[in-house]
């Protein structure tokens, strides 16, 4: 079933469907739609009628439930309603009046640097943009993009599954987390080789699980693992406490650790490139819609503000 080559279907058919499909129920969409339920309910019964298949089951208890043909007409809906918005806001240039909702997932490591400063820009820019952030990590985040129930994610750009483009937005370079009586502090730039004897921790999560094994090996030291842990705040408890070291891509300008004991940085000095990128990532099956390219658009200028390898605080 093809909905965009039916000339018999109207946008005010599929909006209805659409509106009725995420409200869950008629009286709800009715209610959304400052309409009646029985001309929701007429609209998209004249809408089976056009495509020829039943869309949804009404029922009283448990509201609509789209059949597999409703499914696969929902998302064409979805997308000839994002194109037809498109049509009437992006051409003017008016963004302000770019409207609906946008799912963006972040990796949690990220989202503290991520999330508020986007989330504060974007709504000044498009106040009608309902987004939805979904914390998450590598993999998980990559399959939401893809199956489309995410519309873009913050990521690094390692490991980047096929179907998924990623637009990198952010150089960044490996640093090690030092407690402030390490006496590699000393130093401007860490070494592997440094690290050899030092216990280590590890934040637990690929990519960058993988990555910093893989810089390891390429100095050629196994490091001395002495505890893994998927939280960052936790990562630089455990630093402050002298508990070990640790060597990350993300380098917040924070010195402090939970209890406020010193966690100071310093970039670590590699033969080869071990540089990665934060990056926003699409579907390349899927067509972006103006709210998409708007966010992509804020994404870039904000980015483009900071400077590519944070400047560490002084011991």
């Amino acid at each position: 079933m093809e909905l965009k080559r039916n000339p018999h279907i109207t946008l005010r058919q599929l909006w209805h469907f659409v509106a009725a499909a995420e409200a869950g129920t008629m009286s709800e969409a009715a209610r959304q739609l400052h309409m009646a339920p029985s001309a929701i309910s007429m609209s998209i019964m004249e809408l089976e009628r056009v495509v020829g298949a039943q869309l949804c089951v009404k029922r009283k208890s448990k509201g609509i439930t789209l059949t597999p043909a409703g499914r696969a007409a929902f998302l064409q809906a979805s997308q000839i309603l994002d194109m037809a918005g498109e049509m009437v806001y992006v051409p003017h240039g008016d963004r302000a009046q770019v409207r609906g909702p946008l799912s963006v997932g972040c990796y949690s490591p990220l989202a503290p640097r991520i999330v508020p400063q986007m989330f504060a820009i974007f709504e000044e820019r498009f106040p009608l943009v309902e987004v939805q952030f979904v914390e998450g990590y590598h993999d998980d985040l990559q399959a939401k993009v893809l199956e489309g129930s995410l519309d873009l994610a913050f990521l690094f750009n390692l490991d980047v599954l096929p179907g998924l483009e990623s637009l990198p937005l952010l150089k960044v370079e490996p640093h090690v987390l030092l407690a402030e009586s390490s006496p590699l502090l000393a130093k401007d730039a860490v070494t592997v080789a440094d690290l050899a004897d030092q216990a280590m921790l590890f934040f637990d999560a690929e990519p960058l699980y993988g990555r910093v094994l893989e810089l390891f090996r390429d100095g050629g030291v196994t490091p001395k693992v002495r505890h893994r842990t998927r939280s960052y705040a936790t990562l630089r408890s455990l630093i402050g406490r002298d508990l070990g070291a640790a060597v990350v891509y993300d380098n917040p300008m924070l010195d402090r650790s939970y209890e406020g004991r010193r966690v100071l940085s310093r970039p670590v000095s590699t033969a080869h490139d071990f540089s990665a990128h934060i990056a926003i990532m699409r579907s390349r099956s899927i067509r972006l819609h103006a709210r998409a390219h708007a966010w992509i658009e804020s994404a870039v200028e904000v980015f483009a503000d900071r400077p590519a390898t944070p400047v560490p605080p002084a011991p």
